[in-house]
């Protein structure tokens, strides 16, 4: 009996964390849909490939997929998504013609800057 009693402080915990999460999340969704077309898996995309983005080499697909939380399947629509938007460029690599870069276009740089503006200010007032 002791034992689900401290359970039950651990379950309250990651109720709080998980309804946090929900709530935030949803909210930066609705809000990145209507300011700037895009939802949140979107944005997450962009933002990941804008931070892992090396100026002179796209990255990985492989790279994207350890950086998020989603599957490599779920991953590899949102890149599609963003690729026929405008938003990032798919390539082969030279050195290893399996591996699928990403890379951030003109309008998905730009798209980006404006966004990422959004997405902190959402999480500041979610989260402080």
């Amino acid at each position: 009996m002791n034992g689900a009693v401290a359970d039950t402080g651990l379950v309250e915990r990651w109720r709080e964390l998980q309804g946090t999460y929900l709530r935030t999340s949803m909210a930066i969704d609705r809000a990145l849909t209507a300011e700037h077309g895009i939802g949140l898996s979107e944005f997450e995309v962009l933002d990941l490939v804008h931070e892992a983005q090396d100026p002179d080499q796209p990255c990985r697909m492989k790279d994207l997929s350890q950086l998020t939380s989603m599957t490599q399947s779920a991953l590899s629509r949102v890149v599609d998504r963003l690729y026929k938007a405008g938003l990032v460029d798919r390539m082969t690599c030279d050195d290893d013609r399996r591996a699928l870069l990403v890379g951030l276009t003109a309008a998905g740089k730009k798209l980006h800057t404006k966004a990422v503006v959004s997405h902190r200010r959402l999480l500041a007032e979610h989260l402080d």
